[in-house]
């Protein structure tokens, strides 16, 4: 995903490990997205928990929010 494609919008924030792990699992629906913000949590760390995001494209919105609730319905369960 290119930062000129259009429409995008934020999904989620939070630690890059859910963000990059949320990515993977959106790509393997066929979602694209993008990650914004890792030079902050490489050069602060855990100082800015929630400046990672995960962005997709305005039109595949409704699909990650769907995988994301899912995602963190198991999750929850698992506690």
């Amino acid at each position: 995903m290119k930062r000129d494609d259009g429409n995008v919008v934020r999904v989620f924030a939070g630690p890059l490990v859910l963000v990059e792990m949320y990515q993977g699992q959106l790509k393997g629906i066929g979602i694209e997205s993008r990650v914004v913000g890792t030079e902050l949590a490489a050069g602060l760390g855990s100082a800015l928990s929630g400046s990672t995001e995960l962005w997709v494209k305005e039109e595949d919105l409704e699909r990650a929010k769907e995988l994301l609730t899912q995602e963190e319905q198991r999750a929850a369960a698992k506690e």
